[in-house]
């Protein structure tokens, strides 16, 4: 288990860290700190603000790993936030016994705490954390998916038609038209098709594509521009049509809607890593892909763990849920906007009330 999984379960279980650790600390001060004197794990603070600085370790059995910690952990001692500063190894307990001596000495002559961790207890804790912060109030939803559709927008390009044609009901060869290609394949039609029909805006019946009530909206209220360029999928959603799109995305109907289902675990995703990473390329992290393979109960591999991770950040920067943060590094920040809190607010809700109908007990009227 790599050391950055083992520090993410930890500050995701702060009563098992303050046991690790035998401190009872009250915030997480910060975590990867990059100092003058190197980058800091995390450092943790108690209620009257003492600070303990924390250098992670997993298994410390070669040289080179121990000589690498000491010397970091003495290079901390040269950073200090608070008047109090304590400093702390805290390392796999299946560490050998000649090297847990050696730490233990190093600790005693360079005034260094040193807690241990059971590293397999650490394992099953990090499925426990998986599945805890994935909870969706008890009601169980259908893991995402990942469909070739990159933006909201792009509904456009299918919706116009009935409003080329001035109908309501459509035949699959007049919803084709704008998809007609050479080999007439139907892939790409049947991604926006997908789209459209999660969001409610058609249904189909005896193979005839019938306007929605909402469906009705959104043609009513399709961008003057679309109809004006050969590239529709450019042409941005207008206002109307994401007041639209949020009120359907809310409206309590997951039932087969598998692009409302992937917004409502995006946002999810944002809360249990905090938005501090979205990869932007599709070689990232082993362990980030880990984390988010365990929060969507998927086995994407990285290429597809990315489109989907970004993929769905595009639908909920169309929509104002969410800011992204562009950085220099392999990974943006994302945080939610007050639109983004109150939706997955209502999310939350939603399901607490679908599961309580479900659990409705009728033993008082026995």
């Amino acid at each position: 288990m790599v050391e950055s999984l083992v520090q993410w379960t930890l500050l995701n279980n702060p009563s098992s860290l303050g046991n690790y650790l035998n401190f009872d600390f009250a915030k997480i001060i910060g975590q990867e700190i990059t100092t003058e004197s190197g980058r800091i794990d995390f450092i943790l603070a108690n209620t009257e603000n003492i600070h303990l600085i924390v250098e992670l370790e997993t298994t410390l059995n070669s040289k080179s790993k121990l000589d690498y910690c000491f010397a970091q952990t003495l290079n901390y001692k040269n950073v200090k936030f608070s008047n109090t500063t304590n400093y702390c190894i805290l390392y796999a307990d299946n560490t050998n016994v000649k090297n847990q001596k050696a730490i233990e000495k190093f600790g005693k002559e360079n005034d260094i705490i040193i807690q241990t961790y059971p590293l397999e207890q650490i394992k099953e804790l990090y499925s426990d954390t998986v599945k805890r912060l994935s909870l969706n109030v008890g009601l169980a939803l259908p893991n995402p998916k990942n469909y070739t559709m990159c933006y909201l927008r792009w509904m456009n390009k299918i919706m116009k038609t009935f409003s080329d044609l001035n109908l309501s009901v459509l035949t699959c060869k007049q919803i084709f038209i704008p998809f007609e290609n050479n080999s007439n394949s139907r892939t790409n039609f049947n991604c926006y098709e997908r789209l459209a029909l999660d969001f409610e805006l058609f249904e189909i019946s005896n193979s005839k594509y019938c306007l929605t009530q909402y469906g009705k909206l959104f043609v009513e209220n399709i961008s003057p521009y679309v109809h004006n360029t050969a590239n529709v999928p450019s042409i941005d959603l207008t206002n109307e049509q994401k007041r639209l799109l949020l009120k359907i995305l809310t409206n309590g109907n997951w039932e087969n809607k598998i692009h409302k289902v992937n917004i409502y675990w995006f946002l999810r995703f944002i809360e249990i890593t905090h938005g501090n990473w979205l990869p932007k390329q599709g070689d990232f992290d082993q362990d980030k892909l880990d984390i988010a393979r365990g929060i969507f109960s998927v086995t994407y591999n990285k290429r597809t763990m990315y489109e989907f991770l970004n993929w769905c950040s595009n639908y909920c920067l169309e929509l104002g849920l969410i800011e992204r943060i562009k950085s220099t590094t392999n990974y943006d920040q994302v945080y939610l906007t007050p639109l983004g809190v109150e939706v997955n607010n209502i999310f939350s809700l939603d399901l607490t009330l679908k599961k309580s109908r479900m659990n409705l007990s009728f033993k008082f009227l026995e």
